[in-house]
């Protein structure tokens, strides 16, 4: 779990990156944009404190940037830190704005991380319903499910997971352990082997889960 939200976490700060650099240089700049070039300057040079300061101070100034995009950089930088319930009040804030997949499932984790399911499960269903033909939001359902020991609902959701992102091998392994856990042993040992085949890492400690 937390691969996944480091890994997805360098993406967003990559994607963010390019955004405010390539915004910079083709804008007419303002004087918060002088200031999100500083904070961004700070974030490269690993000053993350100078860099939050930075990007806040920017939302009380003229800019070219939007609140949404400010409030994205100083999340990911909080999620970076490994402080979540600050994140989190910044996704939250990007999304009151315009919802998004990516930041909904994104948020999810980061609920799940402070260990709040009540809150994680909301953002996976909101990204659902914004996109039910996409599989990362069901899968991540899914995990809170077996956390949850709602094995049946566990094995609905990754069922569909599995259907949208067939080739993707946790998923799999998670739902070998959702219907093990369930009582299908057989089902649970034809997903073992999908993700077996599949290359998934780790898939003794998921055997383990399932108790297999």
């Amino acid at each position: 779990m937390k691969n996944i939200l480091r890994k997805s976490t360098t993406f967003i700060l990559s994607t963010a990156v390019s955004i405010i650099f390539s915004a910079f240089i083709l804008s007419c700049a303002k004087q918060g944009d002088v200031t999100i070039r500083q904070a961004m300057e700070a974030y490269q040079r690993q000053d993350y404190e100078q860099s939050i300061k930075l990007f806040k101070q920017a939302l009380d100034e003229d800019t070219n940037y939007s609140e949404e995009t400010i409030h994205n950089f100083i999340a990911n930088i909080y999620m970076a830190e490994g402080e979540f319930d600050e994140a989190n009040a910044y996704l939250e804030k990007l999304l009151e704005k315009k919802e998004d997949y990516r930041m909904l499932v994104q948020l999810g984790r980061n609920y799940r991380e402070v260990g709040d399911n009540e809150k994680a499960e909301a953002a996976y269903k909101r990204a659902i319903t914004l996109n039910p033909d996409k599989g990362e939001a069901y899968a991540s359902l899914g995990a809170v499910k077996i956390a949850e020991e709602k094995f049946d609902e566990a094995v609905e959701n990754l069922k569909r997971a599995a259907e949208l992102e067939p080739k993707i091998a946790v998923i799999h392994a998670n739902l070998a352990v959702a219907y093990a856990l369930s009582g299908d042993k057989d089902a649970a040992e034809a997903e073992f082997k999908t993700a077996e085949t599949l290359k998934c890492e780790n898939l003794e400690e998921f055997r383990e889960r399932a108790g297999l």
